[in-house]
C-alpha cells in the first residue's frame, strides 16, 4: 500500500478520482467532504495546515485524509469499506502528524471506532463541546497541540 501527501503539482492528476472516491464513500450529509474538495484549488494545498493524504492499493484510492487549518476548521478520514478492518486510518493520522506537526479532529461522542483510531494514532481527547446540531463532540489533538487553538474557535 502506498501512502503519500498530495502536492499542488499532483492535484489535477488525482482531483477527479479523489472526488469520485469521496462521493461514493462519504456518508456525512451535514459536512460534505465532497463539497469541500470540489471547491479546493491546487494552491490551497500549499497553505500551512492544509493536507490531503492518499492511500493507494494497486493504483486505486482506498483511503483519504483531508485537513484544513490543522483540522480546526475541517478534518475528515474516509476509507473504503473493504479496507476498514486494516490499520490504514491510524496510519493516515500518523502521516498527517508527521507532515504537519500538529493535527486536530472533532468526533461525535458515539462514534466509537473513530475514537479508537484517534487514540491508537496517539491523539488525546482534550475537550467536550456541544455542536450546533445538539450532539456532543470530542476534540482530539496530536503532536504539538494546544487547547487554545480549538477552544477559541468554539467560543
Amino acid at each position: 500500500m502506498k501512502l503519500f501527501s498530495l502536492s499542488n503539482d499532483q492535484w489535477e492528476k488525482y482531483r477527479r478520482p479523489l472526488l469520485q472516491f469521496v462521493k461514493r464513500y462519504d456518508s456525512c450529509q451535514k459536512r460534505s467532504t465532497h463539497k469541500w474538495l470540489f471547491h479546493l484549488k491546487g494552491q490551497d494545498l500549499t497553505q500551512p495546515g492544509t493536507s490531503i493524504q492518499l492511500a493507494l492499493w494497486e493504483g486505486k484510492i482506498v483511503a483519504v485524509a483531508a485537513v484544513s487549518d490543522y483540522g480546526t476548521t475541517y478534518s475528515s478520514i474516509l476509507v473504503s469499506p473493504r479496507y476498514a478492518h486494516t490499520q490504514i486510518q491510524t496510519r493516515l493520522f500518523i502521516s498527517l502528524l508527521d507532515e504537519l506537526g500538529v493535527c486536530y479532529t472533532k468526533i461525535r461522542y458515539d462514534q466509537e471506532q473513530k475514537i479508537k483510531v484517534a487514540l491508537e494514532a496517539g491523539l488525546v481527547c482534550f475537550a467536550y463541546v456541544q455542536g450546533a446540531d445538539g450532539d456532543a463532540y470530542l476534540w482530539f489533538g496530536g503532536g504539538h497541540w494546544d487547547t487554545r487553538d480549538v477552544i477559541e474557535q468554539e467560543a
